[in-house]
C-alpha cells in the first residue's frame, strides 16, 4: 500500500476555521468579520459561518456591543490541555524554572515544526528590565538563535533542500554547520531582537536525537556569557537526562568542564 502525504487528507472548511482561531489568536484585541475575510482572503459569508460554528462550541466570543469577535474558553482549555499532556513540557519546566532563576533572566523552551521554532513553554525574568517572554510564539527558524541551531542538527539530505535557497541566513547556517553540531549550541547577539544576546542549547531524548532547545535571552547591557553558560550547559544536560538521553554523547563531560568554575546559588551577570 503506497503511503499518502498527509496534505492529501486534508479537509479544507477544518483548515480554514483553524485559520480563523490562528487569526484571532495574533490579533492585538478583538476583530470583526469583514476585518478577518480580508485578512484571510475567504469570503464573508464563509467566514460568518465557521465564527458560528465556533462560538457555537465555544472557540470563539462575540462581543455583543461591538459584534467582534475574539477566542473562547474553550481556546484556552485546549492550551492547558497541551501543557498537561506533552511530556517535554512536563519535564522541562523545573528545569527552566531553576535555570531562571539561577541567572536571573527569560528562559525558553524551542522546539522545531515545520520549519518554524515553537515556544510551548517560557519562565519570564523577575528583573525589572527583562526581555519579554515567548510563551506559544512562533518564529521563522532561520531567523531566531534556536531555530538556526536546530536546522543545523537535521539529516543531511533534509538540510540540503533547506539550504538551497542561497539567503544569507541559509549562508550563515552553512558556515556555521560543524561548529552548530558539534559543540550543540550557540550564541547570537542582536539578529533578531536589537540589544538581545540570546543563547541556546540542543536537549536531547530517547536514542539521543535532538529534540529541542533551551533558548536565553539577555540584555546585552548585562550579557555575561562565561558566567551563565555553566548554568545552561548543566539545564540542558539535566533536561536531557530526565528524557532518556544517555551520556555517551560526550555532553555530561563538557558540562562537567564547565560547571567546574561555576559559584552554586549566584547570579550570574
Amino acid at each position: 500500500m503506497v503511503k499518502r502525504e498527509k496534505a492529501n487528507y486534508m479537509i479544507q472548511s477544518v483548515s480554514h476555521a483553524i485559520d480563523v482561531l490562528e487569526e484571532l489568536a495574533k490579533a492585538n484585541g478583538e476583530v470583526g468579520v469583514t476585518e478577518l475575510s480580508k485578512r484571510l482572503k475567504l469570503h464573508k459569508n464563509n467566514v460568518f459561518r465557521l465564527l458560528a460554528t465556533l462560538e457555537l462550541r465555544g472557540f470563539v466570543e462575540q462581543n455583543r456591543d461591538t459584534e467582534d469577535y475574539r477566542l473562547g474558553v474553550k481556546s484556552l482549555q485546549l492550551g492547558q490541555a497541551y501543557i498537561k499532556q506533552n511530556t517535554l513540557v512536563q519535564r522541562a519546566e523545573p528545569v527552566l524554572r531553576q535555570l531562571s532563576e539561577e541567572i536571573g533572566e527569560t528562559v525558553s523552551l524551542a522546539v522545531l515544526r515545520n520549519q518554524e521554532i515553537q515556544y510551548p513553554l517560557s519562565i519570564e525574568s523577575k528583573r525589572p528590565v527583562k526581555v519579554a517572554p515567548r510563551i506559544a510564539v512562533s518564529i521563522p527558524a532561520k531567523l531566531s538563535a534556536a531555530g538556526r541551531l536546530l536546522t543545523a542538527q537535521l539529516p543531511d539530505a533534509v538540510l540540503s533542500e533547506l539550504l538551497a535557497g542561497n539567503t544569507p541566513q541559509d549562508a550563515a547556517i552553512k558556515s556555521q554547520l560543524n561548529e552548530l553540531r558539534n559543540s550543540g549550541q550557540i550564541v547570537d547577539r542582536a539578529a533578531l531582537e536589537a540589544d538581545v544576546v540570546t543563547i541556546a542549547r540542543v536537549i536531547r531524548g530517547n536514542n539521543n536525537n535532538v529534540i529541542g532547545a533551551i533558548e536565553v535571552m539577555i540584555p546585552q547591557y548585562r550579557a555575561k556569557i562565561d558566567s551563565v553558560m555553566p548554568y545552561i550547559s548543566e539545564a540542558a544536560a539535566k533536561l536531557s537526562e530526565a528524557l532518556g538521553a544517555s551520556a555517551s554523547t560526550g555532553l555530561a563531560g563538557a558540562v562537567e568542564k564547565e560547571v567546574s568554575g561555576k559559584v552554586v546559588g549566584t547570579r550570574a551577570g
